[in-house]
Parts: C-alpha cells; sequence; structure tokens
C-alpha cells in the first residue's frame, strides 16, 4: 500500500515530539479553513488526475423528493459507472483499494465486484459546524493520554489532525445532527446465505450539536456529548429490550455510562459491560468498538496518522435504500449484491492502530480509513490477534437534502474466516429520519425512561 502524506502532516511533525498528545494549530494554520481547505478540512482542490473533483458544495435535489421523513431520490440517477472491478482486472486497481478490499475479491473471486462511478463533493455541513469547528481548531485538545477531548463543541475538534488520536476523535463530530430518531432493520447473513433479521428504534439527543444551547453551557455543565436510546423490536426472542448510553466528550474524565432493560426480569441494570471488544446486538455479531468504525475509548491502542491516499469507498450509496427495492435481491450470500453499490474515488486520511503491550482487545490491529469531506470512516480493516485479516467494514454515505452534510447511511459488516456478513441501519422496509419530529431533550435519555419503555 502506497500512502501519500500529506504536506500538512510533514510540515507539522516537526512541532510533535514523542510524548506529545495534542498540538493546537496556530490562528494562522485555522485561517485556511473555508479557503485552500473546505470548513471541516478536507482539501478543496481535486486531484491532478481529474478524476476527484474539486469540493462543490451545491446539490441538485431530484424533483422527485417528497420532503423530510421520505426516502432520497438519487441526484445522479443518470450516470453509469466508469468502470467495475473484478478479480480480472484487480491489478490495475489495487493500489486505490484497502488491503480489506482485495480481501474481499481474493475470498469471493468469482461474485464481489465493485462498481465505480463518477466523484462528487457535494456535502457541506450548516454554517453552525462549519464556525464551530473553526474555534475548536485552536481551542480543543486532547485528554490526558489521548483518551477524550476537552474545549471542544459544535464541530470536529480537529479539523487539522497532527496525530492518529486526534483524527480518530474526529470521527462522528463533523456531523452536525443534534436530534434522531429512526425505526431501522438489521440483518446478519450467514454462511449458507440463510439470515436473522433485526428491527429496532434508534433515538439519540447530541448535546455537543444543539444550537440552542452555547459552547460555554456545553463546557460548564459537562453535558454527554452524545445520549443514545434503542430498543429492540425484533426478533421476536429480544423484543422489548433496550439499552440507554450516555457517551461523554472526555472520557479520561468521565467514563461512559449504560443502562440495560430487560423484559424478562422487567428491571433496569447499569451494564459496565458495554465497551471495548464485548459483542453486542444483533446475534452478537459485532463488537462494540467496531461499531461506527470505531466507538468509545481509545486507550487501548497506539494510534500513528500516517497521511492520505485515494481510495475507492461507498458513496452517494442512495439506490441502496430505495423502497422498491425487495431484500432478497439486496442481502446476497457472502456479501451485499454489487449491483446495488457505487462506489466513488476519494482522498481518505489513514489512522493505524495497534494494541497496547499488555492490554487486550480481539482486534490487534485496525486500519481506519476516513473521508476527508466528512470523517466518516468509510473502509476499516481489522486484524485478529495472529496478525490475519479478520473482518472489514465499509460505510454507506450520501449527500442529505433536509439535512445538510454527508450523511451516514449503513455499515457493513463482512467476517472473512466465517464468510458472515451484517448490514445495519436498513430503511427500505421503513423510513429515514423526520425531522418535524419533537426532539426530546437531555431529561428524556434517564434510566426511568427505559422502565416505561418496559410496560408499554
Amino acid at each position: 500500500m502506497i500512502i501519500r502524506t500529506s504536506l500538512l502532516v510533514m510540515g507539522i511533525s516537526a512541532l510533535m515530539t514523542a510524548g506529545s498528545v495534542s498540538a493546537k494549530v496556530s490562528p494562522e494554520e485555522a485561517a485556511k479553513l473555508g479557503k485552500e481547505l473546505t470548513p471541516v478540512g478536507a482539501e478543496r482542490a481535486g486531484n491532478a488526475e481529474g478524476t476527484i473533483p474539486e469540493w462543490n458544495p451545491e446539490i441538485k435535489i431530484p424533483a422527485s423528493y417528497k420532503g423530510t421523513g421520505h426516502h432520497l431520490p438519487n441526484p445522479y440517477a443518470d450516470e453509469n459507472p466508469l468502470f467495475v472491478i473484478s478479480k480480472d482486472n484487480l491489478d490495475q486497481y489495487k493500489d486505490k483499494l484497502s488491503a480489506g478490499q482485495i480481501a474481499l475479491f481474493k475470498t469471493y473471486p468469482d461474485t464481489f465486484k465493485m462498481k465505480v462511478y463518477p466523484s462528487h463533493r457535494n456535502g457541506s455541513y450548516s454554517d453552525f459546524v462549519h464556525q464551530n469547528t473553526k474555534i475548536n481548531a485552536t481551542t480543543a485538545e486532547l485528554a490526558p493520554g489521548g483518551n477524550g477531548v476537552r474545549n471542544a463543541w459544535g464541530g470536529a475538534p480537529f479539523p487539522i489532525p497532527q496525530s492518529g488520536e486526534e483524527a480518530i476523535w474526529n470521527l462522528s463530530q463533523g456531523g452536525g445532527m443534534r436530534y434522531n430518531f429512526t425505526v431501522a432493520e438489521q440483518a446478519i447473513v450467514y454462511r449458507d446465505g440463510s439470515r436473522l433479521m433485526g428491527r429496532a428504534t434508534h433515538e439519540n439527543f447530541a448535546p455537543y450539536f444543539d444550537p440552542q444551547s452555547s459552547r460555554e453551557a456545553f463546557l460548564e455543565n459537562q453535558h454527554p456529548k452524545l445520549l443514545y436510546l434503542t430498543q429492540a423490536l425484533a426478533p421476536a426472542r429480544e423484543k422489548g429490550a433496550a439499552t440507554m448510553i450516555h457517551l461523554p466528550l472526555d472520557t479520561s474524565a468521565q467514563p461512559r455510562s449504560a443502562w440495560t432493560y430487560s423484559p424478562g426480569v422487567r428491571r433496569v441494570r447499569r451494564a459496565p459491560t458495554i465497551g471495548y471488544d464485548n459483542f453486542e446486538g444483533l446475534g452478537k455479531f459485532r463488537t462494540v468498538d467496531s461499531g461506527a468504525g470505531f466507538n468509545g475509548a481509545t486507550d487501548r491502542y497506539n494510534w500513528k496518522l500516517l497521511g492520505k491516499k485515494e481510495l475507492y469507498i461507498p458513496y452517494n450509496t442512495y439506490d441502496f435504500d430505495s423502497p422498491e427495492l425487495n431484500l432478497e435481491e439486496l442481502l446476497t450470500k457472502n456479501h451485499i449484491n454489487p449491483e446495488h453499490m457505487r462506489y466513488e474515488l476519494h482522498r481518505v486520511w489513514v489512522v493505524e492502530a495497534t494494541l497496547k503491550e499488555g492490554e487486550r482487545n480481539v482486534f490487534k490491529k485496525r486500519v481506519l480509513h476516513f473521508d476527508e469531506d466528512s470523517w466518516h470512516p468509510s473502509v476499516v480493516d481489522m486484524y485478529d490477534n495472529r496478525g490475519d485479516l479478520w473482518r472489514v467494514s465499509m460505510m454507506n454515505t450520501l449527500t442529505g437534502f433536509d439535512f445538510k452534510g454527508v450523511r451516514v447511511r449503513n455499515l457493513v459488516y463482512h467476517d472473512l474466516l466465517s464468510k458472515e456478513y451484517m448490514v445495519d441501519n436498513l430503511i427500505n422496509r421503513t423510513a429515514p429520519f423526520d425531522l418535524s419530529k419533537k426532539a426530546n431533550e437531555i431529561s428524556y435519555f434517564k434510566p426511568s425512561t427505559l422502565r416505561k419503555l418496559g410496560v408499554r
């Protein structure tokens, strides 16, 4: 794998010492945001070959769009693939694929392929996110040990990252979503093609992105970064089970808190094991810390920022969500039906996490590839304790209409050893979030709410 280290990383690396964990950028560096850099830190310019375009925040919304709460029609529906990557031409494109993606071609040589379309960079966040991201660039700091963030609010804390820890803490903090409620499905597709389907409500409130508050109030009150509540609706044996999580911004000072409700015993319990590599959710397929690409505390790994490279990643995957798409056709054996995936060439930050000596995790190494325009971990390669590739996740994203920005849609987790996979947040048979729905505030996300959900 050839990684192009950006001039920015090279220029600031001299400022860092072996023991440092954070170094704020200067006002002069931060002034590049919104100019040669986009407001969230990506390179505004396209690449020299013209295969990655210049950032352009304008997007033409199709006339068929019905508004918030409805599926998003594909604004690029008239485009055809530029080419298709398969086992036959893999060597021609492997320099723009991750090790995990290459492994998928080798594991499923007769069926896995990637349809590559023209690249679009139309994702632009709100003025609220852009303004706060620029402030964060000169104020945000890593907590001691790198296990948390201080003095940040309302946007990516480190839009000009100087270390792997800074890059990883940008994950999910560029989205700007204050409140979200959805009903979505999950699926595990087993080696023989059979499926286990789940359905759940997902509800979250993010004080970190609350424009009705302020930076001072958020930091002074030490509100959680995110409050999350989910309740299972299916399968039948899990119906009614619920989990609530309070995720702080600085996990070194305030660990995450979690509670679960079990309909079998009708009790709410603190859940100290909801973290790290404990397996959770539908079929106990996924570890907690692999959710959303990476989730939770960072203290068990050494994080290294390797620079940038160009990568074919899932992007603008509007058709994947179509209510006209039958799940029988989408959820094929071994992997998602390639006919319904869309890949584009984008620049990504590459971060390598290696397990610290004496620490324990089922993944000895992870390599995360962050889309520069959104900070979403588009591709994550995960290695077992023998150093072999075990799992690879790929994230579907698209540019929102009712909510500005590059929106996370699905994460597909591939197990290369069991030849099974899981996909979350399927809304083909439900609906996207509805911004007209009244938000539940901080006071709603308490253990007492779990008890009330249990008696409905």
